[in-house]
């Protein structure tokens, strides 16, 4: 009988908090349409660059070929560039424009026709290695496929494929997964930390001891910033620091740009964790909705695969999302040694989303006992 009754009174005080019900039962199904959202449909495809060196007759076949095949959804990538040069095509990859480029060599079809041995070039962007490995094997699928259908029609001819690769010749799991580790510590650890602050000074009755002194919302908002972003920066320090130094992780670019890039999103989560403290009553809500925050960060923002490889209509949603751009430039100066000022427009982004957040959250917190 006693335990019966405290299931009853659990229940019943659930069912008196609409917002933790909600959260509750929509949770497992909203989550559940967001995968499905992102993952069940068609993909994206890669973006790469073709450099036609030849210009002839079987060369602009091949690339109607690369073309028909994405366009067909036979292949993974999508030809968005035609470059000039081998140098163009190189720079697109190591810009980051494309993940990888074909190059059809100058005489391309020549010696097709001649039935000589030819080469075609793919330059690939190793930073990203499921990436550059799948389209590896699509690209020479696909173009496998065509020297069938030429050799048919104008007789044998053999092409080798030789691979160039940018940030590589490869990168190693744990190097590609710090960018992963650290998204944790500075998006989800800090946000969730922060958002039960002010519901448990309500929760405690110490909030009303708080609003009687002669403060701001501004002054609340920031005070509980700067103390959680102190504890949480130590963190980072620690965290980056056994990576380098114990566990070996490679880091290009400059480990100041590392920080400070670091800094911006530690910054954006505390700012997105004190709007969500301040839109909860109790500690619970804060934690789902802290939780339920990161559920689409982690879906959609590259935190599992590349927000590219995502369905279209998900992509504008990664980019709504300040762990998209943190990932972007965390990666780009850890693994392809990009400075702080090649990733400004990430930077700025979550300087922008932190004001928004921060804003917000100053303008909700209301100085009163409810």
């Amino acid at each position: 009988m006693i335990l019966t009754a405290l299931i009853y009174k659990d229940i019943k005080q659930l069912l008196r908090d609409p917002k933790t019900l909600v959260m509750v039962l929509l949770m497992p199904v909203i989550v559940l349409v967001m995968f499905v959202a992102g993952y069940g449909g068609p993909g994206g495809n890669i973006p790469i660059a073709v450099a036609n060196l030849d210009g002839g007759t079987i060369s602009w076949r091949l690339i109607s070929e690369l073309k028909r095949a994405s366009a067909m959804g036979l292949g993974s990538f999508e030809v968005v560039k035609t470059a000039y040069t081998f140098e163009e095509a190189y720079d697109s990859v190591r810009k980051g424009e494309v993940y990888a480029a074909i190059i059809i060599p100058k005489g391309f079809t020549e010696e097709v026709f001649l039935g000589k041995e030819t080469q075609v070039g793919i330059i690939l962007d190793a930073s990203y290695a499921d990436i550059s490995e799948r389209v590896y094997r699509v690209l020479v699928l696909t173009m496998q496929g065509f020297q069938q259908k030429v050799t048919e029609k104008y007789g044998g001819f053999t092409f080798n494929i030789y691979r160039v690769t940018i940030y590589g010749p490869e990168v190693s799991k744990i190097d590609a997964f710090l960018g992963v580790v650290m998204s944790v510590l500075l998006h989800l650890v800090p946000m969730s930390l922060i958002a039960v602050s002010i519901s448990r000074e309500r929760e405690r009755r110490t909030f009303e001891q708080l609003i009687m002194t002669p403060i701001s919302s501004y002054d609340i908002i920031m005070g509980k910033l700067l103390a959680y972003m102190i504890v949480t920066m130590a963190d980072t320090f620690l965290t980056l620091g056994l990576a380098v130094y114990v566990f070996k992780v490679r880091v290009v670019g400059s480990f100041l740009d590392l920080m400070v890039i670091s800094f911006l999103i530690l910054i954006c989560s505390l700012s997105m964790g004190l709007l969500i403290s301040v839109l909860s009553k109790n500690q619970l809500q804060a934690y789902q909705m802290a939780i339920f925050a990161f559920i689409p960060s982690m879906l959609f923002s590259g935190f599992i695969m590349p927000a590219e490889l995502l369905s279209p209509k998900v992509k504008i949603i990664s980019k709504l999302l300040p762990l998209y751009y943190f990932l972007k430039a965390f990666r780009n100066i850890q693994i392809r040694g990009w400075t702080l000022y090649d990733n400004i427009f990430d930077a700025l982004m979550l300087i922008g989303e932190t004001i928004v957040f921060l804003l917000t959250a100053i303008k909700l917190l209301k100085l009163r006992v409810e």
